[in-house]
């Protein structure tokens, strides 16, 4: 990746991924919605049973958050001044 920005793009895409796998799952279950369109296919612990979801939904943030400190720690290598 030549530039700064490509960085900063993968790192919304891992960003959003990670909320709507990881998070949306929590909130949804806490409040009783049920998610509709093509936002429920991202969702996918929120049709698993009741352990499973919650370390499903807890696993892609820890992914995403590690993900996300990977991509940052590379784009301050590959440009130290940005």
């Amino acid at each position: 990746m030549n530039d700064p920005k490509s960085y900063d793009g993968l790192s919304s895409f891992v960003f959003m991924l990670g909320v709507y796998a990881g998070v949306v799952p929590f909130v949804s279950k806490l409040f009783g919605w049920e998610p509709d369109g093509p936002k429920r296919l991202l969702i996918v612990a929120g049709r698993l049973p009741s352990p499973a979801w919650w370390l499903v939904s807890l696993l892609a943030v820890v992914v995403a958050f590690a993900l996300l400190c990977w991509i940052d720690s590379a784009k301050k290598r590959r440009f130290p001044g940005s």
